[in-house]
């Protein structure tokens, strides 16, 4: 029978950061199925962020027993809570082959999210390096998902205290995984860079992009101080004691993983702030007459000027394409999260989807376009 006992400081503080990092998490994934649901659809990436959402938040729970039942706590035959640790031991071995587990399928979806996002979102250039990157993820999952089960001979022998079996040496199956996560991550952070430093865009909006899609580093970060805490673990000797960190940091790292990787979707949501607020703001602050501050806002010229009694009428505004390097209009009256040519769509995009093909170059036919055909009338 398991005994619970009372939560160590640093363990409470990780619980409530995880707790906290999950919720925020989870909001942002929500909102991103949302802006997906109403623009572009609901695609594999969205599914894969809602798993790995789900998947983060059970290892909250199982972080909650193991710290309960005793982790964080020197398995000291001298400690008062000794006969307390000895008899939790087999279910904090339990709980741990359960969590890496967890562990390690939440980062491969989170892994394959980011990657199905870009292919939906880049050039036909990165498509084999994403197929790459995809192919890595499943088979660095599965490899790791058959050392982790069958690491001792029996299996049970993980979670037992008889000796009735052997294992292979947990520690090195461990350090393997935080290395190789990390250097998927670099690859996955580093992929699509030289292809946002490509596009038509001020430097200024590449260098947002790239800190938007380069937000996983923190997790690459954790992972690396997470390997080296792996050094001090006494798996024999005082494993409750030495192994309080890198529970800490597991958890740290799989919710903020969740944040991280999910922000840069809500572009949807923030074309509607800025559609609704930047507009405001242009029209209380421009000095000059209506159809000007209207200009600014949708790039579009105005409709007639009078110059000496002499009135030029343009063509329609329906006939111009606008598809410009400066702040596009979106259908649904939002300006652009970044401001990128679509060579794919020749016109209008809409920015109520989550996603746009992001091209190297502009279309030869792309650029704000304006008719020389004038008709001049005498008033």
């Amino acid at each position: 029978m398991t005994q619970t006992l009372p939560l160590t400081t640093p363990a409470l503080t990780c619980l409530i950061t995880g707790s906290l990092l999950w919720i925020a998490g989870s909001a942002v994934v929500c909102f991103r199925c949302l802006g997906r649901f109403r623009g572009a659809g609901i695609g594999v990436d969205d599914c894969l962020s809602v798993a790995a959402a789900i998947l983060s938040g059970s290892a909250i729970g199982i972080g909650a027993a193991v710290f309960t039942s005793g982790v964080g706590y020197d398995l000291n035959p001298e400690s008062a809570v000794y006969p307390i640790l000895l008899e939790n031991l087999p279910r904090i071995l339990e709980l741990t082959f359960a969590y890496t587990l967890i562990y390690l399928w939440a980062l491969a979806a989170l892994k394959l999210s980011q990657l199905f996002l870009y292919l939906r979102t880049f050039e036909l250039e990165l498509r084999w390096w994403i197929y790459g990157g995809i192919g890595i993820s499943i088979a660095w999952g599965v490899s790791f998902t058959f050392l982790t089960i069958f690491l001792c001979d029996p299996i049970q022998q993980q979670w037992t205290l008889a000796r009735i079996g052997k294992c292979k040496d947990q520690i090195t199956v461990l350090k393997s995984l935080i290395l190789t996560n990390v250097l998927t991550d670099l690859f996955i952070v580093i992929l699509p860079i030289r292809t946002i430093w490509n596009l038509q865009m001020r430097k200024t909006e590449k260098v947002v992009v790239t800190l938007c899609f380069a937000m996983g580093l923190a997790c690459c970060i954790i992972g690396i101080v997470r390997f080296v805490y792996l050094f001090e673990i006494d798996l024999l000797g005082n494993l409750t004691g030495t192994s309080q960190s890198t529970f800490i940091l597991l958890t740290v790292e799989l919710d903020l993983a969740v944040l991280c990787i999910n922000i840069p979707t809500l572009r949807p949501f923030y074309a509607r702030l800025r559609a609704k607020y930047g507009s405001f703001w242009t029209r209380s602050t421009d000095q000059g007459p209506d159809t000007s501050s209207r200009s600014q806002v949708s790039g579009l010229a105005p409709r007639s000027n009078t110059t000496n009694g002499m009135r030029f009428d343009d063509v329609s505004a329906s006939k111009r394409g606008i598809i410009g390097t400066g702040t596009k209009k979106s259908q649904s009256g939002g300006a652009a999260w970044i401001e990128l040519n679509d060579a794919e769509s020749g016109a209008v995009s809409d920015d109520a989807g989550s996603e746009r093909k992001l091209t190297r170059a502009p279309h030869p036919d792309s650029g704000v376009r304006v008719s020389t055909k004038w008709t001049v009338t005498r008033e």
